[in-house]
């Protein structure tokens, strides 16, 4: 989207040189950065804009820059609004939120993912980093609230943001009030005070007042700037000020009153014309200007204007873009209606005409609504909806077509379509099929495929020139999306057979959802069939992210497959040079990295997985229908547990929670709840994993489904746990033939192993030696570790007694070799660590808080804390506030005295 981004929304609008110096509030916004939000919150015209906009040039002569977002009605897309937002910051820090803004090129991306990859680009930020976002209460967009309550609620201490607008924003500002994180400036704090008034008065505006004529004016306007100016301008005409000054008072619309009569009223025929016809436009250009109003000269209009302290505010250093004060352009567009309403249409297509031209969708699109007509309008949202999808911009997509008449959505199958898509975007799946209905009867009965359309058309269009086959692929989507396996194969199928080969989104669109449907029915032939033709198509699409998560997908059926150096091949084939390793880094490519983790951590290279796991962290927020962030997390806990870092691992299992609190049920990329459960297993709290299991409705006499195997795994486990043997056996029984009906040697090795430690639970060795090397001679070509390492000493006790035909001598002593090290390092670890019942406390420390006083101790800061543990930085703090209540600190000097009294570090 970066293309696309309006550069003067990242610039303060220019101020006149000389305006009034307000030190008393340049204080408080400098004081403001100790905390996380500075607030300015009052009615139009109280200089909101103004005073940040000079404090903001205060700080950039000193070397220290300030973003700056300016917003306005459109930017209640989320995507556009964060674009924007990122986009401001990398003005002021280049390459800051480079994965974030790649983030929201990606379909469906949680917003809470793109905001944790930026802070934690923004906590690497060496100096302070500032951000104002002005006219906030234009942003009307719950979702847009949320998610910036989370960047409030997460962002480092080196952020602050500044928030300009004409009412409190709907966002957690008592909390912050409360922590005395936030400073406020109010309507009685940006009032102009009676030395403000008398210099601007005198000083800029060249008037003569006395000082209680100027008390009178600043009492009568209540310190409001807009009030102030309009007051000055008029008086500039008056012959008797004193008089003016007497008579002048009144309510918001007296003044605008005084600005159409006094101000306006006073300008020359021409000047009125042009001001009047120019008032339909939000932003004004010398070019623009001229195409509205059928002239030359407007560019040396504009500076005019601006010279003469007029109500005209320069957008940009280069005097380009321009807009009228909002009152001002409010009074001037209700003059407009009152004295020439027949014009304003044709103005509007003027208007529409010159921005379609130049590329401004948005503006062409309003305007050309504006204007009445809706069939032009409707040519703009079907020419620009691919780009828009491509972009992951639902909602404004969503936003365009609502603005139309519903009917012609309805009777316009493009436009059927694009609202199908926008419904599916933001979760409206009951909408769809009946937006995909409207599609084909205004096609007919066998409608032209997008050949019959002119050239010109169609390459305007893009993909959504071909509705048929749009229409069957998001059938396709909306199938999976409800768990429809059969069903989407079916119509993903008849897709693919219907577009052509020159049609590359539709067909990686419609080969993913093949590959994905498939696996979730249980055939992994087909589904790694689809997911090796999709990644063969590397970047003909123009987008890897379809690619580079098929091929995480290949390398997960090839592990269930029991293939582990083919999966090897796939994963590292997405980090080639040029693909997942190219500049910029595509955060997509994660999931390799996720890959490459876990088999690491599968052949016992744990240093490796971890390094894996947080190459893929470190990407950033890199998204996908599962939720990768939280299975990475629960990936990087099983790594933690076989390190013997306990604590770490309940704090990876703690931060997969809380990257994806609301986990997918059926889709077989995302195993979370299932790999939550099996982490509690190993952490001992059989209880927590027993909840897991009802919560999930899972029983031993289910019907299976491939796509629950993983669950069914678990729920194994979790009948072992509780003795339950039998039932245990029974369960596995059931899923060993669905394994192996379907070819699933990684999930045969696993049942065959649990099977084999049931037998010797139940004092029959013999069987269970048979089993497990059943389980080896499966495991030994894909060279299988921690799969038996796992289960400790009752495996290594098997081992021990198999056969040295059975399963190749030299795999087997480096199996039960692993184990010796693995219950060395364990006992090392719990010797190393001091007993939390010798400590001399009334509340011992946990291991963690531990660990995390000894890394206080040697000088690390929480953010360096929390980067070495892997942890958040908000785990750190409460660790560390933890320990200082334990050992009766309030700082970290004392902390570290007080522990070092006690031999604790």
């Amino acid at each position: 989207m970066n293309g696309q981004l309006l550069t003067t929304k990242f610039e303060a609008p220019q101020g006149r040189p000389g305006l009034v110096a307000r030190p008393r509030l340049y204080d408080r916004l400098d004081a403001g950065l100790e905390r996380r939000l500075t607030l300015l919150s009052g009615p139009a015209g109280f200089g909101k804009t103004a005073l940040l906009s000079a404090w903001r040039t205060r700080h950039a002569s000193e070397g220290r820059p300030i973003g700056w977002f300016s917003l306005d009605e459109s930017d209640n897309d989320a995507a556009r609004f964060w674009a924007y937002a990122i986009a401001a910051l990398q003005r002021v820090r280049p390459g800051v939120g480079e994965h974030a803004l790649a983030l929201l090129n990606l379909p469906q991306t949680p917003i809470e993912s793109v905001l944790s990859s930026l802070i934690n680009d923004i906590a690497q930020v060496p100096h302070d980093l500032v951000l104002v976002l002005d006219d906030y209460h234009l942003v009307e967009a719950e979702p847009i609230h949320r998610a910036f309550g989370f960047l409030l609620g997460h962002m480092p201490p080196q952020m602050h943001l500044v928030v300009s607008g004409r009412a409190d924003p709907p966002l957690p500002l008592a909390r912050l009030r409360a922590v005395d994180q936030m400073t406020e400036l109010r309507t009685a704090d940006l009032r102009f005070t009676l030395e403000e008034a008398t210099a601007f008065f005198n000083d800029i505006m060249g008037l003569s007042l006395s000082e209680d004529e100027a008390r009178t004016l600043e009492v009568r306007t209540e310190g409001w700037a807009v009030g102030l100016q309009l007051a000055a301008l008029s008086m500039r005409e008056q012959e008797d000020v004193g008089e003016f000054i007497s008579a002048f008072a009144g309510s918001n619309r007296h003044v605008l009153d005084y600005l159409t009569e006094e101000v306006l009223g006073r300008q020359s025929e021409p000047l009125e014309a042009f001001l009047l016809r120019t008032s339909i436009l939000e932003r004004l250009n010398g070019e623009l200007c001229d195409a509205v109003v059928g002239g030359d000269g407007a560019q040396e209009a504009l500076e005019t204007l601006e010279r003469t302290n007029f109500f005209v505010v320069a957008l940009d250093e280069e005097r380009y873009w321009y807009r009228y004060h909002r009152l001002f352009s409010d009074a001037l567009r209700h003059q407009l209606r009152r004295m020439q309403p027949d014009r304003i249409p044709e103005l509007h297509r003027r208007a529409a005409g010159w921005y379609e031209d130049h590329g401004f969708v948005e503006d062409a699109l309003g305007h050309a609504l504006a204007a009445g007509d809706a069939l032009w309008a409707a040519r703009l949202v079907e020419q620009n909806t691919a780009s828009v999808v491509m972009r992951s911009e639902g909602a404004t997509l969503m936003r365009w077509l609502k603005a139309l008449p519903e009917e012609l959505v309805h009777t316009r199958p493009r436009l059927s379509v694009a609202h199908a898509i926008a419904s599916l975007f933001g979760g409206r799946l009951d909408d769809v099929e009946p937006l995909l209905r409207d599609a084909e009867r205004a096609l007919g009965c066998r409608p032209p495929r997008a050949s019959s359309i002119e050239p010109e058309e169609s390459e305007a269009i893009g993909w959504l020139a071909d509705v048929p086959d749009c229409v069957a692929i998001i059938r396709g989507d909306l199938a999976r999306m409800r768990g429809e396996a059969p069903l989407a194969i079916t119509l993903s199928r008849q897709a693919l057979a219907h577009l052509p080969e020159d049609s590359p989104y539709l067909r990686s669109k419609a080969m993913w959802n093949l590959g994905i449907s498939s696996w979730m029915s249980g055939d992994l032939t087909a589904a790694e069939e689809a997911f090796v033709e999709l990644t063969a198509k590397d970047r003909a699409t123009g987008n890897a992210y379809l690619p580079l998560l098929a091929t995480y997908g290949l390398g997960r059926i090839r592990v269930v497959r029991g293939r582990l150096l083919h999966a090897e091949e796939a994963y590292r084939w997405a980090l080639r040079p040029g693909i997942g390793r190219g500049e910029p880094r595509l955060p997509v490519a994660g999931w390799a990295y996720l890959g490459l983790g876990e088999l690491s951590r599968e052949w016992n290279n744990l240093d490796a997985a971890t390094s894996y796991l947080e190459e893929g962290l470190d990407l950033g927020r890199w998204v996908g229908a599962a939720g990768p962030l939280a299975i990475t997390y629960a990936a990087l806990a099983r790594v933690k547990q076989a390190q013997g870092n306990a604590s770490g691992a309940l704090d990876a299992i703690e931060m997969a929670r809380q990257s994806a609190p609301d986990t997918q049920a059926y889709h077989p990329l995302n195993p979370l709840s299932a790999y939550l459960a099996r982490a509690q297993l190993a952490q001992g709290d059989v209880e927590a994993a027993l909840r897991w299991a009802r919560k999930r409705g899972l029983d031993a006499d289910d019907e299976f489904s491939y796509v629950r195997e993983v669950e069914h795994l678990v729920l194994a486990r979790v009948f072992m746990a509780q003795n339950k043997l039998d039932e245990a056996l029974r369960l596995l029984g059931r899923l060993l033939s669905a394994a192996h009906a379907g070819g699933r040697t990684g999930s045969t090795i696993e049942i065959l192993t649990l099977q084999a430690l049931i037998l010797q639970a139940k004092s029959d060795t013999a069987r269970a030696v048979s089993v497990l090397g059943r389980a080896l001679s499966l495991a030994e070509p894909g060279g299988y570790v921690r799969m038996f390492v796992d289960e400790g000493a009752p495996v290594a006790a098997l081992l021990r007694r198999l056969p040295s035909n059975d399963v190749s001598p030299q795999y087997v002593g480096r199996l039960l070799e692993t184990l010796r090290r693995s219950d060395e390092n364990r006992y090392l670890s719990a010797e190393a660590t001091v007993s939390r019942n010798t400590q001399p406390l009334p509340e011992p420390l946990s291991e963690r808080e531990l660990e995390v006083l000894r890394l206080v101790a040697s000088g690390r800061s929480n953010r360096e804390i929390a980067r070495e543990l892997y942890v958040s930085l908000s785990t750190v703090k409460s660790h560390i506030n933890n320990t200082y209540r334990k050992l009766g600190a309030n700082s970290r000097t004392r902390a570290v005295a007080r522990a070092r009294d006690l031999d604790l570090v």
